[in-house]
């Protein structure tokens, strides 16, 4: 007689998953359907008035990814209802605000008070351990929140004043008829305005995101060397920003400025974007070797 026998699925099979998913959606649908009427407006607003725009442009990529992070953590199966006192008292302010960001249509407070109504829900009703496992997708989900204008403005100014300076003193150097006054530059017979989006601060708050991404997921379980390569974005978004104004600079002075807007803009923008993130990747291929070897020693 020939015996089968059936094979036991793996414990993290995605048979597994989905019946844990399923449990727990049917126990807390009702939350899950409030949950829904409180996302859905604030994510539709953050599609129409932030995502649209270049410096939330990175945002749709930051929110798939982040869902992805959320079910590759799997915290329904390690969830237990804590008691609602005292961190859910923070549902009263947090909804308060909530209210005040949709009447506002303060963009920015609506987003972080119905982020802070998540995170209270998660506690409440997954408890800490699973939040303990969804802490870098919770952190990373506030990359999708744009900062508001007059914070960006204050912010970019130092990185203008830096970038514009910068550019100027090195096409002087080179012989070049140029010249700034503020963020104003002024070659040949054109005046060129670095500007918010010329400054860094775009790509360095999508360069941010999908860095802390790649690193979390290449050396998440090496947190100094991570923090390491998170502290080289920002100098790396500056360096790219600064060959940006200078590419287009000189097609504006060696061609038309018209040659220098419009879609050649976007163009340089988005390879500059680029050539930031593959710095970072060879940053890392450069040191990982290098601290590994010292860390053993």
């Amino acid at each position: 007689m020939i015996r089968v026998e059936a094979r036991p699925q793996p414990s993290g099979s995605w048979t597994d998953v989905g019946s844990g998913l399923a449990r727990w959606t049917a126990r807390w649908w009702p939350l899950l359907i409030g949950l829904a009427c409180l996302i859905l407006p604030t994510l539709s607003r953050l599609a129409t008035v932030s995502w649209s725009t270049e410096q939330g442009a990175h945002g749709p990529i930051i929110f798939i990814s982040a869902l992805w992070l959320i079910w590759r953590a799997r915290p329904w199966e390690v969830a237990k209802r804590q008691s609602f006192l005292p961190v859910g008292l923070l549902l009263i302010p947090a909804l308060l605000l909530y209210s005040v960001g949709r009447i506002t249509s303060i963009l920015a407070i609506e987003a972080l008070s119905l982020y802070t109504v998540i995170v209270v829900l998660l506690w409440t009703y997954l408890g800490k351990e699973a939040l303990k496992r969804l802490w870098f997708p919770l952190v990373y989900l506030l990359f999708i929140i744009t900062p508001p204008e007059n914070w960006v403005f204050v912010a970019t100014r130092p990185i203008k004043d830096l970038i514009s300076d910068a550019s100027v003193n090195l096409l002087a150097a080179f012989g070049l008829p140029i010249g700034s006054t503020g963020t104003v530059i002024q070659i040949g017979g054109y005046q060129l305005l670095v500007a918010t989006a010329c400054s860094g601060i775009n790509s360095l708050i999508g360069i941010c995101a999908l860095g802390v991404f790649y690193v979390y997921l290449r050396h998440g379980n090496a947190p100094r060397y991570a923090l390491l390569l998170i502290s080289l974005m920002i100098p790396l978004a500056i360096a790219a920003n600064f060959l940006r104004i200078i590419i287009l600079v000189l097609m504006t002075y060696y061609i038309s400025e018209e040659a220098a807007q419009g879609l050649a803009h976007e163009l340089v923008g988005m390879g500059m974007f680029i050539l930031a993130l593959l710095m970072l990747l060879g940053l890392d291929a450069v040191l990982h070797p290098i601290v590994s070897r010292w860390a053993r020693k």
